[in-house]
């Protein structure tokens, strides 16, 4: 939970973003439907920094695409987050630190800044292991949670918790975050040619809920992560994440 809860997390919230306890388990955007089908085409990936930032705001381009609409459903206001990507495995940003081994995202909740660390030895193996776009969207999933009111949300909860309880708290957050990148990946899916190369989208399901421990921060187990995703994957929906009304064996 060091990623999120202990970020600084003082913002200005917008008057029609949701808040109060129904905030988590009845959230609008749950019930604005499915993300659009969006056209997402990724350039060939050569491995060299240029052509990763070229790529990460690319992504962001189509996140705003698939959660703009979905947000205006929702009547929650849209606000682009800042992006900023780093040639390197250093990972230093908003209470965050450590070195990385892959593509790993930090979202910073003050300044809605996306950060990117993009190591030159991931890098290579982008075309077989695609972390770029998964670690900007799951990133990108933080910003939309900050956007819904899910976020302040989850800080109060984590607050008021007991301390027995502070943990699933946190991990139903996580889940989430998961669930909402898998939703924008269904919508992009078709569009970024892994239909046609025969990649099993099981597989880069996997990625992505096993992304998380890139840092060795304990974010839950896998087969929950997966099973997330997989839900969010297929409905392209929020409204398929609504972790925080799920079982604790859920989230656990």
């Amino acid at each position: 939970m060091t990623l999120i809860l202990n970020a600084a997390i003082a913002v200005s919230l917008v008057a029609s973003v949701p808040s109060g306890p129904e905030t988590l388990t009845k959230n609008p955007i749950y019930k604005a439907g499915a993300l659009p089908v969006v056209t997402c085409t990724e350039d060939a990936y050569m491995g060299d920094f240029g052509t990763t930032q070229r790529l990460a705001e690319n992504a962001m381009t189509c996140l705003e695409r698939a959660w703009r609409p979905l947000l205006a459903k929702a009547k929650i206001p849209f606000k682009r987050a800042k992006l900023i990507v780093k040639d390197g495995d250093r990972v230093k940003a908003c209470g965050v630190s450590g070195k990385t081994y892959a593509t790993t995202g930090v979202y910073c909740r003050k300044t809605k800044t996306i950060h990117i660390w993009s190591p030159v030895r991931s890098r290579r193996n982008e075309l077989n292991r695609p972390t770029l776009l998964l670690s900007v969207a799951r990133a990108h999933a933080y910003h939309i949670q900050e956007l819904t009111g899910i976020l302040p949300a989850t800080q109060k909860a984590f607050e008021k918790a007991p301390k027995r309880d502070k943990q699933t708290v946190g991990l139903r957050m996580e889940m989430q975050t998961t669930c909402f990148a898998a939703a924008f990946l269904g919508s992009v899916w078709d569009s970024l040619g892994y239909t046609a190369e025969g990649r099993d989208p099981d597989y880069v399901l996997w990625v992505l809920a096993n992304m998380h421990h890139a840092l060795g921060l304990n974010k839950g187990k896998q087969d929950n992560a997966e099973y997330w995703a997989k839900r969010a994957f297929s409905t392209r929906s929020a409204a398929s994440c609504n972790t925080f009304s799920a079982p604790v064996k859920r989230v656990s």
